[in-house]
C-alpha cells in the first residue's frame, strides 16, 4: 500500500486595500504566485480582525486605508504575534527608516508581473526556503527581512538600493 503525500499548505495572504480594483490585481497575482487569499479589507479595523481570525502568513497593507492612514498601526498589530507584513503603496516616503517592522515595500504603480514574482519571492522567504537572487525590482526589503531572505543579506540590500521600484503605470 502506497502512502499519498500530502498537498504542501499554501501560504494565505491577507489584502488590506481600500481601492477595490488594486485589491482584484493583488488577489489575481497572489493565486498566481501559488498563495490563497485569507481576507480582504479595507479599514484598519476590519484587517486587525481579519489578521486576528485567520492569522495569515503575510499581510499586504496599504498605508492610507478607508479610515484614513492607518496602515502602520494595522501592520504593527500583525507583526507583533509574528505575523509578517509588507506595505504595498504610493506613499514609500511616508513610512519610517525600519518600515515600521515590515518585511519590505512594493511600490506603486506595480506591474502584475513584478506583483508576482515579488510574492513568489516572499513565498520562499515564508517557507525558509534558500534563495538564490535577491528580491526583484519592485520589492524593497526591509532590515526584518533581509536575514530572513538569503545568507548574503548584504547582497540583497545592495541589489535592493540600485533597483528602483517600478513606475509602470499599467497598474496603481
Amino acid at each position: 500500500a502506497g502512502v499519498s503525500a500530502r498537498p504542501a499548505r499554501r501560504a494565505t495572504i491577507l489584502v488590506v486595500e481600500d481601492e477595490t480594483l488594486v485589491a482584484l490585481d493583488i488577489e489575481i497575482a497572489i493565486e498566481d504566485a501559488g498563495m490563497r487569499v485569507a481576507g480582504h479589507a479595507i479599514r484598519g479595523s476590519e484587517a486587525i480582525a481579519l489578521a486576528n481570525a485567520h492569522r495569515p502568513d503575510l499581510a499586504l497593507v496599504d498605508l492610507q486605508l478607508l479610515d484614513g492612514p492607518t496602515g502602520i498601526t494595522v501592520a504593527k498589530h500583525i507583526i507583533t504575534p509574528g505575523g509578517m507584513v509588507v506595505f504595498v503603496t504610493a506613499n514609500r516616503s511616508a513610512l519610517p527608516p525600519d518600515l515600521a517592522g515590515a518585511c519590505g515595500v512594493i511600490g506603486k504603480p506595480f506591474t502584475g508581473a513584478g506583483l508576482v514574482a515579488a510574492l513568489r519571492f516572499l513565498k520562499l522567504v515564508l517557507a525558509h526556503q534558500p534563495i538564490a537572487t535577491g528580491p526583484p525590482q519592485c520589492l524593497e526589503l526591509g532590515s526584518s527581512c533581509e536575514s530572513l531572505s538569503t545568507p548574503d543579506a548584504a547582497a540583497v540590500h545592495v541589489q535592493t538600493q540600485s533597483n528602483p521600484p517600478s513606475r509602470d503605470p499599467s497598474i496603481n
